[in-house]
């Protein structure tokens, strides 16, 4: 049976989150991460990709700490309703007015990524970082200073351009707690569902090229039947200038047509993240989506921190 949180302890670890705690925060995430996530999965239909987004954009400038500091237990309300139903539809809301899309896992922002191709093979590392991004001293020296359950979580974000070393699997299987044929196999699940979705993206981008190269065909028929018509003056009402505007008709309707599954085809192929989908990132590291979502988002946050002005890195 589920304990129901301490009141007392709830109150404390606002305070200590607002405070900006290391240590509450992260309790914070470990106790409501899985909340937080599926909320605009459960409530408002989101997809479970872009509740990744919306869990970035909740702790981003310290939001979530923000709102939660009001909650006073008032007329016995407890702490998750009011996370639930004051903090995180706030903040929802206010994530879809911004209709920003979040980077939440490539780390590119700030020049951190999965990878570096050495120059020299005399001093290639033996584990390298998965390819994202061009050479850079400042990526690999970063790389070589996480742990190797960090570097684990970034090479599995990469399953679909990084194959896992024997090492990693035998790490997988070991921090899930897992049998080694049975980390293999879920694994070799995980990636022909990658490989799937890579296929469909392919799909998606060959139907968007033929979408807009009808497009453009049909404008320049649709630019071309106009100015026939232009020149044909004031003979407007002939039965060639009827059946040219019956044409240029048709054609308008059958662009706009177009012109609406292309703009359908940009949003389906925006809300793409071929990167590894946090749910199985939980189920190879058999833990919570809300526990990844914590462990993604701060080692997220120590590496930006390193990759400051001013700040080497260690």
């Amino acid at each position: 049976m589920r304990c129901r949180t301490d009141p007392d302890d709830v109150h404390d670890l606002i305070r200590s989150c607002a405070s900006a705690d290391p240590a509450a925060r992260q309790t914070f995430q470990e106790r409501y991460g899985q909340d937080i996530y599926n909320f605009p999965v459960k409530i408002y239909g989101v997809p479970a990709d872009r509740a990744v987004d919306f869990y970035v954009y909740a702790f981003e400038r310290d939001r979530i700490f923000i709102r939660m500091r009001t909650f006073e237990g008032r007329n016995g309300i407890q702490f998750r309703t009011f996370l639930a139903y004051y903090v995180l539809r706030s903040l929802f809301l206010e994530w879809q007015r911004g209709n920003r899309e979040l980077d939440t896992v490539s780390l590119s922002d700030h020049e951190l990524a999965a990878g570096e191709a050495a120059a020299d093979p005399a001093t290639e590392p033996a584990d390298q970082p998965p390819s994202v991004l061009p050479p850079n001293e400042t990526v690999s020296t970063l790389w070589r200073g996480l742990g190797p359950e960090e570097r684990l979580d970034l090479k599995l974000l990469s399953l679909l351009e990084y194959q896992l070393k024997a090492e990693d699997v035998r790490l997988l299987s070991r921090v899930s707690r897992r049998p080694l044929e049975d980390t293999i196999a879920l694994l070799a699940e995980v990636e022909a569902g990658l490989r799937e979705r890579d296929v469909k993206l392919a799909k998606l981008r060959d139907e968007l090229d033929s979408v807009w190269g009808w497009i453009v065909l049909r404008q320049r028929e649709l630019q071309e039947t106009s100015e026939k018509l232009r020149l044909m003056g004031s003979d407007h009402h002939s039965v060639a200038a009827r059946r040219l505007a019956e044409r240029r008709e048709r054609l308008e309707r059958a662009l706009a047509k177009r012109v609406r599954q292309r703009e359908s085809l940009l949003v389906e192929i925006g809300g793409f993240k071929m990167t590894t989908p946090y749910k199985d990132i939980a189920r190879l590291l058999n833990l919570t989506v809300g526990t990844v979502c914590s462990r993604i988002f701060r080692l997220r946050q120590r590496l930006e921190r390193r990759l400051k002005p001013g700040e080497g890195v260690p």
